[in-house]
């Protein structure tokens, strides 16, 4: 056998036969098995040239792997479509799979990688291989198919023909064609939702131990959605889901645990779920374990472990986490303060849609922070907030056109927006249109609509509305019971006050002096006094008019 490499070597330059392929096939398996990977890689282009398909199929994985050969992407895709083309339905669903998904990364600009391989998606490609095997039975083709043209939205979606493909892979058994099945219906894809025929696709699959089919059973148990709700099951089945790995199911434990909704509120769990979720590639896991840190309840909160969680998940273009890294660079948090590198996150998320960073980047704008001062940039990225949706980018816009910056000076227009964004529930659009109410300025004087306005800013905590809200129910605007009234105003400016309000301070003070009667008048001047610390600047009248009423016994 010392001359058999040579022998190999001579047959490259052959034109053989299809007897020749299968020869030098089954020769290159020999070759493989006594360990000679080299010898057999030429082996089977000897083969694969002469038209055996198995022999082509082999060889790409020989390409893939680097086993024999160099590793070379490109020419084991062309030796898999070779297969592909001639009928060979397991070259063809192969050749589906890897357009589906594509392989390698896209080269980035500045990245030197040589030769590096990459086939992008190509989900027109993935349809018309994956088909041509499902045509031919092949079942893991029909379940790819049927989530090719399930999972498309808009015009590339053909949920009819998914589910008739879905159907013939179920047919044969095969469970992960039930759970594409189970998720049509359960999305109403084909009209009506169908919860309960879904439901008893992820039961049938689940009794076999399908991973995924646990996890959406889990989920329609605990949302009672096509079945009774069963809280007990459900998590029994979450749990056995999280444990066979399915990282949905182990963000849904994390979740659970991380915001105390059906399990009792525990850090540490929510943690260790999220934790295994995110090791294995989920990026919402790896933002919530931002969230986890950030909000100080991981076993041992970190401002660092969450920067680099929420820098992780920004890394797979997770629009929350490049916001909330752009805020630690804002405050400093776990990474060096640069306002810069905030700008270049908000920068990212924003280009996803993201409505917060978009608002965001329009406040940069408008105060000159990290970026040139500019109203009209500022009033362009507020006007694509409040598009999707933000409330306060609408009433800044509102306030731009109010003082005619970055934008025509209208006042009018300005007011329509205050209510709009009041309406969607910007508290700050809220306490100026109460104001504008109370005062009869810009919109009509209604002290009913003023009080409605301004209560409803100050329910979301918006301290101004607060201090304006109690001084209205203490000018008896609110008209009935005038005791009610007070303790309204008592609750809301202790809310205020506590918040830091110095003027909330001194009008506690008022307060108490004006309806607690002469023993408290050491409290009310109490209040006044921290009001002057808080930096109130009617504060010192304040004081003063309550101690001239002390040394004049007024009140004593």
């Amino acid at each position: 056998m010392a001359g058999f490499s040579t022998l190999i070597d001579r047959a490259t330059t052959w034109r053989i036969g299809q007897s020749s392929a299968e020869w030098s096939l089954a020769m290159a398996r020999r070759l493989a098995d006594r360990g000679d990977l080299v010898a057999a890689a030429r082996a089977l282009a000897v083969a694969a040239r002469g038209g055996s398909v198995e022999a082509m199929l082999d060889l790409a994985d020989a390409l893939m792997q680097g086993r024999g050969v160099l590793p070379d992407g490109a020419a084991a895709i062309r030796w898999i479509t070779a297969a592909a083309q001639a009928g060979n339905a397991d070259a063809q669903a192969r050749l589906g799979a890897l357009y589906a998904n594509g392989l390698g990364r896209p080269p980035e600009a500045g990245d030197d990688r040589g030769g590096v391989f990459h086939l992008p998606i190509d989900i027109g490609q993935a349809r018309f291989w994956s088909e041509k095997a499902a045509e031919q039975g092949h079942v893991e083709a029909q379940v790819l198919l049927g989530w090719l043209l399930s999972r498309r939205s808009g015009a590339d979606a053909d949920p009819v023909r998914a589910a008739e493909w879905y159907r013939r892979a179920a047919e044969t058994g095969n469970h992960g064609a039930k759970v594409g099945l189970a998720m049509i219906l359960a999305n109403g894809d084909l009209g009506e939702k169908d919860a309960a025929g879904a439901v008893r696709l992820y039961e049938e699959a689940a009794a076999a131990g399908n991973p995924t089919a646990i996890y959406y059973l889990a989920m329609a148990l605990l949302l009672g959605e096509g079945t009774a709700p069963d809280l007990e099951r459900a998590l029994a089945t979450m749990r056995q889901a999280a444990d066979l790995q399915v990282p949905g199911a182990q963000r849904a434990l994390g979740v659970m645990y991380m915001r105390g909704q059906n399990l009792p509120r525990d850090g540490a769990q929510a943690e260790t779920w999220l934790r295994r979720a995110a090791i294995k590639g989920d990026v919402d896991s790896m933002a919530l374990l931002g969230d986890l840190h950030a909000g100080r309840m991981a076993r041992v909160p970190s401002d660092v472990e969450a920067a680099q969680w929420y820098q992780a998940a920004a890394d797979r273009n997770h629009a929350g986490a490049q916001m909330a890294l752009g805020l630690a660079y804002v405050d400093g948090r776990g990474v060096p303060k640069d306002m810069f590198e905030a700008v270049r996150w908000f920068a990212k998320s924003a280009d996803a849609g993201f409505a917060p960073a978009l608002f965001r980047l329009g406040i940069c704008h408008l105060g000159g922070d990290g970026v040139p001062q500019d109203y009209a940039k500022a009033a362009r990225y507020f006007r694509l907030a409040a598009d999707a949706g933000d409330a306060d980018a609408l009433y800044n816009l509102g306030v731009l056109h109010y003082h005619g910056h970055g934008l025509d000076k209208d006042e009018t227009q300005a007011m329509r927006l205050y209510v709009g964004a009041a309406e969607r529930g910007s508290a700050s659009a809220q306490f100026r249109v109460g104001r504008a109410h109370a005062t009869g300025v810009g919109l009509p004087h209604d002290i009913g609509a003023a009080l409605s306005w301004t209560r409803r800013a100050a329910e979301q905590g918006h301290v101004p509305a607060q201090v304006n809200l109690a001084r209205m129910l203490l000018a008896g605007e609110q008209g009935g019971d005038q005791d009610a009234a007070v303790a309204e105003a008592r609750a809301v400016l202790e809310r205020a006050a506590a918040a830091g309000s110095g003027e909330a301070m001194s009008s506690m003070a008022e307060l108490i002096a004006g309806h607690d009667g002469p023993a408290a008048l050491e409290a009310a001047l109490a209040w006044a006094r921290r009001a002057v610390a808080a930096g109130d600047p009617q504060a010192p009248q304040v004081v003063a008019a309550l101690e001239a009423r002390a040394f004049q016994g007024a009140v004593r």
